[in-house]
């Protein structure tokens, strides 16, 4: 183990600082109209600040938008105002509004996403427990740039398979989940009502 002086703690001696630009691609996100949002489901589904925790849509748009915006699985997603969201995004069909930053680890990187997650999770919640009283927080630009993340170097794996590994069987588990409350909040006003019983055979 070494000191390092960015991080003031010790590391691994195999193991190097990188900036989080150099290890992820970083985007910010689309400036949706939001007069033109709506409820129901377009082929644009669009996710804001407050969707980032459940990792559900509330808003869709017919707004035309670059596919450079469209998120991916195990993209982490930081919300830039208020309680600084943060998820590991589960699929490929929504796009990700303004105020919300977007990392996507490197091809050549051998940082995974849930390093990245995990790296960056203490430092934005230190800065989220600076905000106090009524003030609404925000991450700038600045903020984003001072983030940092451990890359191994000259070793004989590449943890990134392993964590790649382990977030795909997470990912899964977050779309049956998912799909679960779906079916389970279509279910239940049918079984209040008396349209079907508890064993959801019709009445």
């Amino acid at each position: 183990m070494v000191y390092n002086k960015v991080l003031k703690r010790v590391i691994p001696k195999e193991w190097e600082l990188v900036n989080i630009f150099n290890a992820s691609n970083v985007l910010y996100g689309f400036p949706f109209n939001a007069d033109l949002f709506a409820e129901t489901p377009t082929l644009t589904p669009v996710i804001r600040i407050r969707d980032i925790i459940e990792g559900k849509v509330s808003a869709y748009t017919t707004e035309v938008v670059n596919e450079k915006y469209r998120l991916q699985e195990k993209d982490v997603i930081i919300g830039m105002d208020g309680n600084f969201h943060m998820n590991i995004w589960h699929n490929n069909s929504s796009f990700f509004n303004q105020r919300c930053v977007r990392f996507r680890p490197l091809i050549e990187s051998s940082v995974s996403a849930y390093q990245i997650f995990f790296s960056v999770q203490p430092y934005i919640k230190a800065k989220e427990k600076t905000i106090k009283g009524s003030t609404v927080g925000h991450l700038s630009d600045k903020d984003v740039k001072d983030l940092w993340v451990l890359e191994p170097q000259n070793i004989t794996f590449n943890p990134r398979n392993i964590f790649d590994s382990i977030a795909d069987h997470i990912i899964e588990n977050k779309k049956e989940i998912i799909e679960l409350v779906k079916q389970r909040d279509e279910l239940l006003p049918l079984l209040m009502n008396g349209q079907i019983n508890s064993d959801l055979s019709a009445c």
